[in-house]
């Protein structure tokens, strides 16, 4: 459990960060404290962390946003857009394939779903928007892994290679071997990994230069989701990643 004194800093931080506006974007000490009814030297050494952290920066006598503000809300920018642009396609996609879709993206080493829509009869995996879950053990997680920088997806797999589900890959080189390959077919297909008798296949979304910043994927139980109609699957989700990455300004060539 955290302590009073360490919510209270959080609090009185956030509180400080809340003032900066496009009305006024600069706030000196005095003013701080003045405003939040607060000690001088609480909000002087407040600020001297934030600073510290980058969320503010010395600007003369006063303070200003800092980079690490600009970086958050570029993130978040970033997945409202993703969210909005692929609600059709995602729709368009269950409609097609009756199984439920989700569009993730990569935080550390997991994937966080940004938007899910469920099929008639969804698996209850306990997956909403918001969850995370490995990135080793998913189809989403394997397709953002395989288009990674080689440097980001080795430190993924530097944090450990988790048993989630019974045909999880906890050997690394096996691991890398699939990501390669599904670098090259531009799809992912999990069976058994991160739940039992459930598949789930992903494809990437790529943003307007090319990068691969999230993935599209469904997931369904295996006695549904048959083999024999994998190649169906496939083209479904690929094309899926295909339409919402042009709608993000990506232009294949």
């Amino acid at each position: 459990m955290l302590n009073e004194g360490i919510l209270k800093s959080v609090h009185n931080g956030l509180s400080i960060l809340r003032l900066f506006s496009n009305e006024k974007s600069n706030w000196g000490i005095t003013e701080i404290a003045n405003v939040l009814s607060l000690n001088k030297s609480t909000v002087s050494r407040l600020v001297k962390e934030l600073v510290e952290e980058g969320f503010l920066e010395k600007s003369g006598t006063t303070y200003q946003l800092g980079i690490s503000v600009l970086c958050l809300s570029g993130v978040i920018t970033s997945h409202l857009e993703i969210f909005r642009e692929a609600k059709p396609s995602l729709h368009k996609l269950v409609a097609r394939v009756e199984e439920t879709a989700h569009i993730s993206v990569l935080e550390d080493s997991n994937i966080t779903y940004l938007h899910k829509v469920d099929c008639k009869q969804p698996v209850h995996l306990m997956s909403f928007i918001g969850k995370n879950n490995p990135a080793t053990c998913t189809s989403s997680g394997k397709v953002l892994l395989a288009f990674q920088p080689t440097e980001v997806t080795h430190r993924v797999l530097d944090n450990g290679l988790p048993k989630c589900g019974p045909n999880s890959i906890t050997d690394r080189e096996e691991l890398l071997q699939e990501l390669q390959a599904i670098r090259q077919q531009g799809f992912s297909i999990c069976v058994n990994e991160l739940h039992e008798e459930v598949v789930s296949i992903a494809a990437p979304v790529k943003d307007y230069t090319g990068e691969v910043m999230a993935s599209v994927s469904i997931v369904g139980p295996s006695q549904r989701m048959r083999k024999d109609q994998f190649p169906e699957y496939i083209k479904a989700v690929t094309t899926a990643g295909q339409e919402i990455s042009k709608k993000l300004g990506y232009i294949h060539h």
